[in-house]
């Protein structure tokens, strides 16, 4: 007897079925270029780096450790493109700038609070969101090939958008991929939205230079959204990620993972302070 044979859907409405399964497979492309740039006036592309190397230096020195709940969507396709996991969780999700020191460090913790009950999903996970903005610390800058593309809008914020590639003849410290025995560096290309009057970085997108064919990977780009956060104990205010996607091109499989952070909270080494989730700037 052929299981299920009564219940084959039509052509099709299989067709549509496939259709609506698709992953929303859309990532950031960021050597295209942006129709809503402006030339004039002239971008001041030392000053802009200046003022977010200067915020970058800021949020090392103020959040030496921070938490956030962060609520995760993964998908993922076989080889014919057909999804064959979506997933979804809650995690209490640290982030560790470690000790200052001249190459800035971010260590992630995940600990799972809901969800994603027939996969652990932390050790399939994209890491390593914190550290994108920090390419424009002093430490780092020199890293990459930088160059201002002109003025344009975010969020009805004027914005200055960098364009950065990682420079040929410098080391890549900013990415990694990690296999079973080591961890091969990995070259980002980006964009970066930088608000013209702070210097904050509004929004970030980044590919890769090149492909990873020791491990079969094609692709992986992200696109992350930030916001201000109120810490008002201290009464300062920092622009950390609100939300991320990154798009996999993995071996014979494609993935996405989605990001959103809320509840961000502060620690110092005699307490913990809770502050306010963030704002859409």
């Amino acid at each position: 007897m052929l299981a299920g044979a009564l219940n084959t859907p039509a052509k099709s409405d299989q067709k549509k079925e496939n259709k609506k399964n698709e992953l929303r497979w859309n990532p950031p492309l960021v050597d295209v270029p942006l129709s809503s740039i402006s030339a004039t006036p002239p971008c001041p592309i030392a000053n802009v780096l200046k003022q977010a190397g200067d915020r970058a230096e800021e949020l090392i020195a103020h959040l030496q450790d921070f938490d956030a709940q962060e609520q995760l969507r993964y998908e993922q396709t076989d080889e014919v493109g057909v999804p064959e996991m979506i997933a979804s969780a809650k995690f209490d999700y640290l982030v560790d700038f470690g000790e200052k020191s001249d190459t800035p460090k971010v260590h992630e913790t995940r600990t799972l609070l809901s969800g994603a009950e027939n996969v652990d999903l932390r050790e399939i996970l994209d890491r390593g969101l914190p550290a994108l903005a920090l390419i424009f610390d002093p430490a780092l800058q020199g890293d990459y090939d930088m160059r201002c593309e002109g003025l344009t809008v975010w969020n009805d914020q004027p914005a200055w958008v960098i364009y950065f590639r990682q420079s040929k003849d410098k080391h890549a410290r900013t990415f990694g991929v990690r296999t079973t025995s080591h961890v091969i560096s990995v070259g980002l290309k980006g964009r970066a939205w930088i608000a013209t009057v702070s210097g904050q970085v509004m929004h970030l997108e980044t590919n890769l230079v090149n492909e990873v064919p020791a491990i079969g990977m094609r692709g992986n780009s992200v696109s992350v959204d930030y916001a201000p956060v109120k810490f008002h104990s201290q009464d300062i205010e920092m622009w950390l990620p609100q939300s991320a996607t990154a798009y996999i091109d993995y071996g014979k499989r494609r993935m996405i993972v989605t990001h959103t952070f809320s509840d961000f909270r502060l620690f110092s080494v005699q307490t913990q302070q809770v502050i306010e989730k963030p704002k859409s700037p």
